[in-house]
């Protein structure tokens, strides 16, 4: 799996805390095939230690809409913690 960063963002969280936000476009061959499915990975560091991170390999077969749904994360400043929901609602719409 090949991992493109994407955005690197600082944030300050509700404790006044500064924390870096990556944001990775994960990318992939299906097994078997000529596809590529892509998919996104959180990072969430404070002072290079890393505290959390998530990520869903298989989100679609389309570069340009997880693309897009990066950067609409990285302006929401989402969290490894909120990807999975947020992601799901991606899926449904």
């Amino acid at each position: 799996m090949e991992r493109i960063l994407t955005f690197c963002k600082k944030m300050i969280d509700e404790t006044g805390q500064e924390h870096l936000l990556y944001y990775w476009l994960l990318r992939k061959q299906k097994k078997g095939t000529a596809d590529t499915i892509y998919g996104i990975e959180i990072a969430k560091y404070k002072e290079e230690q890393l505290i959390e991170k998530e990520q869903i390999e298989s989100l679609s077969t389309s570069e340009s809409r997880v693309v897009e749904l990066i950067q609409k994360m990285a302006r929401g400043n989402v969290t490894p913690m909120t990807l999975l929901p947020l992601a799901d609602d991606f899926l449904s719409a």
